[in-house]
């Protein structure tokens, strides 16, 4: 029996990772039972990266702590076997679902297509990489200054309905405490705090993409977007999917360069350009 080869999502948030991800689950990967709507990104591995980051002290928006993690032979060796026995353990039902975790009753036995998206491993990646030393790595890229708007947009539409429930709630405040929190990143709110998480989501991903001995593909968003046919063509052939049909009506090719619209936000890249260019990309 063969088994399948799994396919590991990485890259930055807010980079097209939830596009691509829906488009590979629509041509046949399989990516959870259960996956968090509109970004496919499956419940399991989720917890699991939610739990690796406690672990270090860190967050996806503040990840330093992952480097000392990894850098300490002992944590990151307990931290890996948690992991390696995760995948291989009953629990992999909550990945799989009833009907497939009796057909294969671990990750390391599926024998179609398979993978995850959650662009935390790209952080994280190291630690997987022990757990599953034969996946595939697929790294989308995107544009800093696109990247960092939409994180602040994010930011600013979360921390608005935030505080619209605590003004419905205010009165309660008087009798108990308040324990919930904003569930968001503050850091993201100045957009040059944005593009500096972006090139350290980047640097990451790249260096998985240039050292892992695996087999790895990496593209950029906007290519995508372009002219999809030819990159879904060898992305679904990286995948070990079968061939489909024409992706252009499946893409709006106006999220390219969103930021070239908007003269204040191109002033933006001209500051930053030295860290665009060294992911490849102008102002």
């Amino acid at each position: 029996m063969n088994t399948a080869t799994p396919i590991i999502i990485v890259g930055m948030h807010r980079s097209g990772t939830s596009m691509l991800a829906e488009l590979l689950h629509e041509s046949g990967l399989f990516l959870g039972w259960k996956t968090q709507p509109d970004h496919r990104e499956a419940y399991f591995f989720q917890k699991l990266n939610d739990w690796v980051l406690r672990e270090a002290s860190a967050t996806w928006d503040r990840p330093d702590g992952i480097d000392s993690l990894l850098a300490d032979q002992k944590a990151s060796d307990y931290v890996a076997d948690y992991l390696q026995h995760t995948v291989r353990s009953p629990r992999t039902i909550e990945f799989l679902g009833p009907k497939k975790y009796a057909s294969y009753r671990s990750l390391t036995r599926a024998t179609e297509p398979w993978g995850w998206k959650d662009p935390r491993t790209t952080l994280t990646f190291p630690l997987w990489h022990r757990a599953f030393p034969n996946g595939k790595v697929l790294h989308v890229t995107r544009h800093g200054v696109d990247v960092a708007r939409s994180l602040q947009v994010r930011y600013d539409k979360e921390l608005t309905a935030y505080i619209a429930r605590y003004r419905k709630r205010r009165l309660l405040y008087n009798v108990i405490d308040r324990r919930t929190n904003l569930n968001t990143s503050i850091r993201v709110a100045d957009i040059a705090n944005g593009i500096e998480l972006w090139d350290t989501y980047v640097t990451k991903a790249r260096a998985i993409v240039d050292s892992f001995p695996g087999e790895t593909l990496e593209f950029r968003y906007e290519d995508l977007l372009a002219d999809p046919d030819p990159i879904m063509e060898r992305l679904l052939a990286f995948c070990g999917l079968p061939a489909s049909t024409t992706w252009a009506d499946r893409v709006d090719v106006n999220r390219a360069f969103a930021f070239r619209k908007d003269d204040d936000l191109v002033a933006v890249a001209k500051r930053h350009a030295d860290t665009l260019a060294k992911h490849g990309y102008e102002v």
